[in-house]
């Protein structure tokens, strides 16, 4: 499956052939320290196969690689909220740094949000949680039409200190609103 936004970034389901393009862009101490820690560091081609293999058996797909100008340079996907926070659905991305600072995450962001807002009818509620320090993801989230929902006070812990989540949150009836 493949998502085409405007110009030169889409979206595509994982695949054999990101086995080889992706361990060499993930293995970044960069993006790790942005993500959460069950992200591997280092990034391993044993990890690439790993995640690759884990996103085929979804129907529909829940995690896509982000491709620029055809080429990978990042990945964007969700995770659905188990029992009775089923209607929610949490978000994250990650765009290869030499890729940073070029719009890439939010159009994948914003194309991802669509999709999942298509695909999903269940779903009431998309958020993204970002760490304090992580300005860049915070404004990626804003410029995507995220709005900041809540900060969560000593809520995360990475590489020894202690900081605040931000929230993020786009839900579907303001949403449907705003387009109707």
């Amino acid at each position: 499956m493949k998502i085409q936004g405007k110009g030169n970034v889409s979206l595509v389901t994982w695949h054999e052939g990101h086995y080889h393009s992706l361990y060499p862009i993930a293995n970044n101490p960069n993006i790790a320290k942005n993500l959460r820690d069950s992200f591997p560091s280092p990034y391993t081609i044993h990890d690439a196969r790993h995640w690759i293999e884990h996103n085929q058996k979804f129907n529909p797909p829940q995690n896509f690689a982000i491709e620029y100008e055809g080429k990978l340079v990042g990945s964007v996907g969700c995770e659905i909220g188990k029992e009775e926070l089923r209607t929610n659905m949490e978000i994250g991305f990650w765009v290869a740094e030499q890729f940073w600072g070029k719009g890439i995450a939010t159009q994948a962001v914003q194309l991802f949000t669509e999709y999942v807002l298509e695909k999903f009818p269940s779903i009431k509620r998309i958020y993204a949680q970002v760490f304090d320090f992580n300005v860049p993801s915070m404004k990626i989230l804003e410029n995507a039409g995220y709005e900041p929902e809540a900060i969560l006070k000593h809520a995360y812990i990475k590489n020894g200190k202690v900081g605040d989540l931000f929230q993020y949150v786009i839900i579907r009836e303001e949403v449907e609103k705003f387009m109707d």
